[in-house]
């Protein structure tokens, strides 16, 4: 004849000690009533089965996450890629832009950490050179789809620069593949320039 101990053992084998041990009192205590010892056999095995599916569906999870998460570390690798990349096509070609535009002659165009307030930026391009003479900084910021809340974040930040340079001609301009319609509404109305992949958005330089 099963035991309580002998099923609690068994159930052990596939549920934490004390669900195994709930079971098994339940079992042992409706096991004269309700079953023959070929039907507590069988619901034994059945048990045992889903212990098993329930251990194969707790690996199945743990791939499931390992799997989200490489994706995750994929899709940022490729997201710094890309910054990156449309970093240095910035570099290459706003100057080009300021150049064929501006008459801007070009003297640098690279990152550069400058001090704002209290704390050191990251600009994604600064381009340095003069326009009639007259020297001129162009402060970049370089987006894939460049959004109004953006714009006005960047906006910010070039006004708190020229308020600690307030003899310097400084100039935002944004830089990507696109904006949308109220990011875009937003740079004409403040007089910025923009320039994307398949246009350019350059407003008179100031005499």
């Amino acid at each position: 004849m099963v035991t309580i101990n002998k099923m609690r053992e068994m159930l052990c084998e596939g549920f934490p000690e004390p669900q195994a041990d709930l079971m098994a009192r339940v079992f042992f205590s409706a096991h004269d009533e309700l079953v023959t010892k070929a039907e507590f056999n069988e619901l034994t095995a059945v048990t045992r089965e889903l212990a098993e599916a329930q251990h194969m569906l707790a690996n199945a999870q743990a791939r499931t996450e390992w799997a989200i998460k490489d994706l995750a570390k994929q899709v940022g690798g490729l997201s710094n890629a890309l910054g990156g990349s449309l970093e240095d096509f910035a570099c290459d070609l706003v100057p080009e832009m300021l150049e064929k535009y501006w008459q801007m002659e070009v003297q640098s165009a690279a990152t550069e950490e400058l001090l704002i307030g209290r704390r050191y930026r990251e600009i994604d391009v600064v381009v340095r050179g003069t326009v009639a003479g007259r020297p001129v900084t162009v402060l970049c910021e370089v987006k894939a789809t460049v959004s109004r809340k953006e714009v006005d974040g960047f906006l910010a930040i070039i006004e708190r620069y020229r308020s600690l340079h307030p003899d310097e001609d400084i100039r935002p301009l944004f830089f990507g593949y696109k904006a949308d319609r109220k990011a875009r509404e937003r740079i004409v109305a403040e007089g910025t320039a923009m320039v994307f992949t398949r246009g350019v958005m350059l407003p008179v330089p100031r005499s």
